[in-house]
């Protein structure tokens, strides 16, 4: 079990640069007819947190549009982040099946190129979103210190969420219908796009979510000031420990994959 873990471990850190440069590739390829080229990424979410944060702000008739639109802005950038991670995941092995049946790449590779895709598409989308509500509240800068184990959170979850996903879709295809109607309905119940006090009794949802946690703490520490330790430590807890069950459970199907591309 151990030597199972230890051995990804060794491979993730060797091969680093690899998955790395591919990911990159990846998205220089997207654009690679633009002017702005990845800027897009950036551009498109801020133009989305703009529209979205004026038409909710009048839906939900927010008292305050400039702590609404963070509350948003933030709340939107990080939810695109995590919401696609999962609704992508059960594609990973499917999408990379000529790959698996033909040659030795360790599986893993495909889960580290899409995990460190979306984590470059993060960190462009959410720094111009955050620069944009810097110009609304300058403390939104200095803020950003809160937010570094919230960003470690972040990134564990969208690891081993992802690889538990494709895993199980790569066994039961059934799991690529039920994925987007679990996160549309996550999304819809968690408090992103409506202040948490508008559930009510029903607050309790949001909670126990631990997907919504994630975005909570990480969006609440930028615009309250406050690290959140005690909760986004139990989170790291929880995150690391699904984060070597995840490689247990890898090492255990990786070699029946190739069957059930078959």
């Amino acid at each position: 079990m151990l030597r199972g873990i230890s051995k990804y471990l060794s491979y993730i850190y060797k091969t680093k640069t690899v998955w790395w440069y591919t990911a990159s590739a990846k998205t220089r390829a997207r654009y690679v007819r633009t002017y702005l080229g990845s800027f897009w990424l950036g551009i498109s979410n801020l133009l989305l947190v703009g529209v979205l944060g004026f038409v909710y702000g009048v839906v939900f008739k927010a008292e305050n549009f400039k702590e609404y639109y963070i509350y948003l802005g933030l709340g939107f950038s990080i939810w695109n982040t995590i919401g696609g991670s999962i609704n992508d995941a059960p594609n990973i092995f499917t999408n990379n099946s000529s790959s698996l049946m033909n040659t030795n790449i360790n599986p893993l590779f495909f889960v580290l190129e899409e995990w460190c895709f979306e984590i470059q598409t993060f960190l462009q989308s959410i720094a111009m979103v955050i620069i944009f509500l810097g110009i609304l509240d300058s403390q939104i800068f200095m803020n950003l210190i809160y937010i570094p184990i919230h960003f470690v959170n972040l990134i564990i979850f969208i690891f081993w969420a992802p690889l538990m996903i494709c895993l199980l879709a790569a066994r039961y295809t059934d799991i690529y219908q039920l994925v987007p109607i679990l996160t549309q309905l996550i999304f819809l119940m968690s408090p992103i796009l409506y202040p948490e006090r508008n559930l009510g009794k029903l607050s309790f949802i949001a909670n126990f979510n631990p997907i919504y946690k994630i975005l909570a703490l990480f969006r609440d520490s930028i615009i309250e000031g406050k690290f959140f330790f005690k909760e986004s430590f139990l989170l790291l807890i929880l995150n690391v420990g699904m984060f070597f069950i995840s490689l247990l459970f890898l090492n255990k199907y990786k070699k029946r994959l190739v069957f059930y591309f078959s």
